[in-house]
């Protein structure tokens, strides 16, 4: 499991790549066969406020989209995203402000290596 923020926007819409809150890095190296198993917000964003993450692999886009609204901690029926197949490369996580006054938003994403 790692932690990601993405820091204060300066507007809404305006993507970033969120770092890494253990090594400060923007992507996350996959070696081998790996999986993304979840992503949750750590901790929720206040009323009002949301974000969209796009995954990202090796600089290219991947077209996968993840919402807060979809990642609360508290809900006992929030849909896990994967697992979703991560072959060898650089992953990142870019994440824009959609709605609300402008935050800082931090998320966990669960990972699970694979045989």
């Amino acid at each position: 499991m790692r932690r990601f923020t993405r820091a204060a926007p300066g507007a809404l819409a305006v993507f970033a790549f969120a770092t890494d809150d253990e090594t400060g890095l923007t992507f996350i190296r996959v070696r081998g066969k790996n999986a993304l198993v979840d992503l949750v917000s750590d901790p929720a964003p206040a009323a009002g406020i949301g974000y969209q993450i796009n995954l990202w692999k090796n600089g290219v886009d991947t077209g996968k989209r993840f919402f807060s609204r979809a990642m609360d901690p508290a809900s006992a029926g929030r849909v896990s995203v994967g697992p979703i197949g991560l072959g060898e490369g650089d992953y990142y996580f870019n994440v824009a402000q959609v709605l609300g006054g402008l935050a800082a938003y931090s998320f966990v994403a669960k990972f699970a290596g694979q045989p």
